[in-house]
């Protein structure tokens, strides 16, 4: 096939697409057959014994068949308010588990129409109506720590009965469960797609060619192979780390790098086309990447991430959204930058309907500024939207948070600075990577309209870059005495040591022994110091390797890096493989798991605290005379958090606040039975005002409903005519 066959119409996609849903509904009962015809390279998992709310110990890490057994137990132990459900089965057949917990597990998202006065009482009361909290956790799988939080988040829950009190909580801890499984599988891997068999190199097979553990020692890391076509080069004075060669400098590379195993195929490639297809964790719409290597055909084509949509745009109760993994939009709000089709504050409008607005189609304006021209154009009783003026204007996709929601992301991002503060992971580390294309956290922002949050909980250290001493020339040291060099200190002297391109295991301590009993003195020394070639810089390391490289000489005891070693390759020849092991850089210690969860995941009930809250301030009745009577409804947002984000205003998709008035024999004489709220801004108030007519007392309910922000009512007596 080759590529113009492959390229999708509009109409083709769509068949696909249907073509594909259907697939996997019908096999969402048992994993895919071609999934187990790769069996043979797909690693087995590790016996671990089962987990439960009783026992549940944040000691270890907890493979997917544990995580999803600790939250049948909790559904089992407490029937009355949580609850699991299966919502996929991935393509390695391991059961997608959500957990639910709150006062409403046994009521439904979505009401059928009702068909009579009875059965919409019925349906009603059988209704959800309290907001829910969304978290999905490890949907790369490559994160497990994530995993362990959304866990311990639920237990919190669990233990607190007022945390579950007048909300729903819907708990995901791995969305990606079949990546998730490498971690707890020999060899150690990482790789974030599913299991689904795909055809990496498009040749006629499918996952022959994956990683082998050459060396043996269980972990699948890097190979690299002199050749004078190499674009690598050891970084200088870090020969461990090694860096791309920057032919701007003169830099030449010296090494091809691979990872770790064997051309299975004869194709020339090593490891293209392994076992995996999808990353679940990028396969959702908003920047979605068509043919990217690892997104999937389309948005939503893996059961996994499927499910999820259906999942969201069913539970419309859904408020707040928050995604345990490596991103953190607490710490740094969503980024800004993005090029996308438009910049809402730098529209041109089209020369063919700039006459129609009375606008100059050789300037840019604002948003604001062709909404205010545009009004005068829309007919009476309809109201104009951002999202219509984008629409006509074919201004494609917003891909930058808008200003007025980055205000309470900046505000809650300080506020979270000080938690970490007051728990003591305040610590210099390095910035959690940031979002990216295709994920669940962008998605739920920009096309669900709601407040998406995401979360990691522990990065590499930052390496603390100690301040060289004074530097000690040839000529000062050739002045100087033993004593005199013996008082430089044992810091001082490994400085020079390293300044003086020393071979690394030549130390202060050997130094200062040699000196001490003459075999050695300060002038041999300075004589050997001019004979030395001038030190290499150590410019050019990756932070991140650095990082890695200091953490797992200080705390791994050496194990979060493999020293190159050499190796005959059955293929290459001469060969060295070492380098980083796989999730050494984010996945801390065991022993470190229960400290950083504490300090961390209660801020999810801070931000929970601040969701959007409807009540009705105040209902005031004015008599006109003649049973007439002006009606005045304060609705007001005691949340922090605006109803709905500016995004969600722009999409359209949260529905306006829904103020009603009812009563038996009033007649509203100006006003709508439904008045709609379309927003209330944290800490404010919004009125809605009727004019209604009753001859007899009547008592009159005055309703605010919304679905992500609870509801409210009141009642009012009124005396009628007098």
């Amino acid at each position: 096939m080759n590529h113009s066959q492959r390229v999708l119409t509009p109409g083709r996609l769509a068949l696909i697409c249907l073509l594909s849903l259907t697939l996997q509904f019908s096999d969402a009962s048992q994993p895919a057959a071609a999934a187990q015809a790769s069996a043979a390279q797909k690693p087995a998992p590790a016996p671990q014994p089962p987990a439960s709310p009783s026992s549940l110990s944040f000691d270890r890490y907890h493979a997917p068949a544990e995580l999803n057994a600790a939250l049948l137990d909790m559904a089992r132990a407490n029937p009355g308010f949580v609850r699991a459900q299966s919502l996929a089965k991935s393509p390695g057949g391991r059961e997608l588990l959500l957990l639910e917990i709150g006062p409403e597990i046994g009521k439904t998202a979505h009401s059928p129409q009702p068909t009579n006065l009875a059965n919409a009482e019925q349906i009603a009361a059988s209704a959800k109506s309290l907001p829910a909290v969304f978290i999905a956790a490890n949907m790369e799988g490559t994160v497990p720590l994530s995993s362990e939080a959304a866990l311990y988040l639920a237990r919190l829950i669990l233990q607190k009965p007022e945390l579950r009190s007048d909300r729903t909580w819907y708990i995901l801890p791995c969305g990606n469960p079949d990546a998730d499984s490498l971690f707890f599988t020999k060899p150690l891997r990482q790789d974030p797609r599913n299991f689904k068999p795909h055809n990496d190199d498009m040749d006629d097979q499918v996952d022959e060619d994956g990683p082998e553990d050459l060396n043996g020692d269980g972990i699948i890391s890097t190979m690299r192979v002199k050749d004078p076509e190499g674009e690598w080069m050891p970084v200088p004075g870090q020969p461990r780390l090694l860096k791309r060669a920057d032919w701007a400098k003169g830099e030449k590379g010296i090494y091809k790098l691979y990872s770790e195993g064997i051309d299975n195929d004869g194709d020339g490639l090593y490891n293209e086309d392994g076992l995996g297809g999808v990353n679940v964790g990028t396969n959702f719409p908003h920047l979605f990447k068509f043919f990217g290597p690892d997104s999937g055909a389309w948005p939503g084509s893996e059961a996994e991430s499927f499910s999820l949509m259906k999942f969201m745009d069913e539970h419309r109760e859904v408020g707040l959204t928050f995604v345990f993994g490596e991103t953190n939009f607490c710490l740094n709000p969503p980024r800004g930058g993005r090029k996308g089709q438009a910049d809402l504050n730098q529209i041109k409008i089209p020369e063919r309907i700039a006459s129609a607005f009375g606008a100059d189609p050789a300037r840019t304006y604002t948003m604001a500024e062709i909404m205010e021209m545009v009004k005068p154009l829309i007919p009476p009783g309809m109201d104009v939207t951002e999202s219509m003026i984008a629409g006509f204007l074919e201004l494609g996709a917003v891909v930058n948070p808008l200003d007025d929601d980055l205000k309470f992301y900046k505000e809650l991002s300080e506020k979270f600075k000080e938690f970490l503060k007051t728990n003591k992971l305040d610590g210099k580390r390095l910035d959690p990577p940031p979002d990216k294309d295709g994920s669940f956290e962008l998605w739920s922002y920009y096309h669900l309209g709601l407040p998406s949050f995401a979360l990691d909980f522990w990065t590499l250290p930052e390496v603390k870059e100690e301040k060289a001493p004074e530097a000690i020339t040839a000529d000062q040291l050739e002045k100087m005495t033993k004593d005199e060099f013996l008082a430089l200190g044992e810091e001082k002297i490994d400085a020079f040591l390293k300044a003086a391109g020393a071979p690394e295991q030549f130390k202060a301590k050997q130094v200062i022994e040699m000196v001490k009993g003459g075999q050695l003195d300060p002038k041999k020394m300075a004589e050997m110091m001019k004979q030395m070639p001038k030190p290499p810089s150590a410019e050019g390391a990756d932070p991140k390797e650095k990082a890695l490289l200091a953490w797992s000489d200080k705390e791994l005891g050496g194990k979060g890096f493999v020293d190159w070693k050499p190796f005959k390759h059955p293929q290459l020849g001469d060969i060295e493989i070492g380098g980083p092991v796989p999730y050494a850089d984010n996945t801390p210690p065991p022993a470190m798991i229960e400290g950083l969860l504490k300090g961390q995941v209660p801020w999810v009930f801070e931000v929970a605290k601040k969701m959007p809250r409807i009540k009705i301030a105040s209902v005031e009745a004015k008599s006109i005379g003649q049973g007439v009577y002006e009606i005045k409804v304060r609705v007001e947002n005691t949340g922090a958090l605006p109803y709905p984000t500016a995004m969600a205003r722009r999409n359209e998709r949260i529905l306006p606040v829904i103020v009603t008035l009812e009563g038996p024999g009033i007649k509203i004489v100006d006003g709508k039975k439904r008045t709609l709220i379309p927003a209330i801004p944290g800490f404010a108030t919004q009125t809605a005002t009727w004019i209604i007519q009753s001859d007899k007392p009547v008592k009159v309910e005055v309703k605010a409903e919304t679905q992500i922000a609870w509801r409210d009512a009141r009642t009012l007596e009124l005396g009628g005519v007098k």
